[in-house]
């Protein structure tokens, strides 16, 4: 599958998304435990866990949409659940402030901002930006407005995680139905970040990074009411 690379700007912009998302998991992890040793032992086994997945990717395999790309998108996001219902899940959602876990998700703000610039220069088609079907960048912007909200009432964070899931439920069906497979959408360019480095990161850091904050957000809810 080819892909038509985005000017050098974005990508850099891609890739600082990605570094901050990171560090913020590894942050909150350090925060819920109390421990730089802990999060360090977490930073190190997420390293591994991308570089796993990053060596699927380099191999070519991804190249054969079916069933590979949708193997890599069903292996990325079930670990993410996987955390969230994990006992490291359940202290995330225990020793965080609920303020952090809606703020987490203002990530999806920067990130729309770059696909659009993508949309534009070619490399992913328009269906994957708020001119087409994904409208994720209404995430962003409701999680960072009512962050300072959540810190005194509960209802400003139930919604900002209901819009935000909601969205990005419908990221994932945009992403599959914008994808070079038999049953989706005829657009032009088709999706093909997953196949390339470093935007294949996009689906284990960025999709399944937003799964893991909204589940832990609705422990943090659930537990909290």
């Amino acid at each position: 599958m080819t892909l038509h690379p985005p000017g050098s700007a974005s990508t850099a912009a891609f890739l600082c998304i990605v570094s901050s998302v990171l560090a913020s998991l590894i942050a909150a992890v350090g925060v819920a435990t109390g421990s730089t040793r802990r999060a360090g032992a977490f930073a190190l086994g997420l390293a591994v866990w991308l570089l796993l997945l990053s060596g699927y990717v380099a191999s070519g395999v991804m190249q054969q949409p079916v069933p590979w790309v949708m193997l890599f998108l069903l292996t990325s996001n079930l670990a993410a659940i996987a955390a969230a219902l994990s006992p490291l899940g359940g202290l995330l959602a225990r020793e965080l402030p609920l303020w952090a876990l809606v703020g987490f998700q203002g990530f999806r703000l920067p990130l729309e901002l770059v696909l659009h610039a993508w949309g534009e220069a070619g490399t992913i088609p328009m269906t994957m930006t708020w001119e087409g079907s994904n409208f994720d960048v209404i995430s962003g912007i409701v999680a960072l407005a009512l962050a300072p909200a959540s810190v005194r009432w509960h209802s400003a964070a139930w919604i900002a995680n209901g819009v935000g899931l909601v969205l990005l439920l419908n990221v994932a069906r945009v992403s599959v139905m914008s994808s070079p497979l038999p049953f989706a959408w005829e657009v032009e360019p088709p999706l093909t970040l997953a196949a390339h480095l470093p935007y294949a990161l996009i689906v284990p850091v960025c999709v399944a990074g937003a799964l893991l904050g909204h589940l832990v957000l609705s422990r943090a809810l659930l537990e909290r009411r």
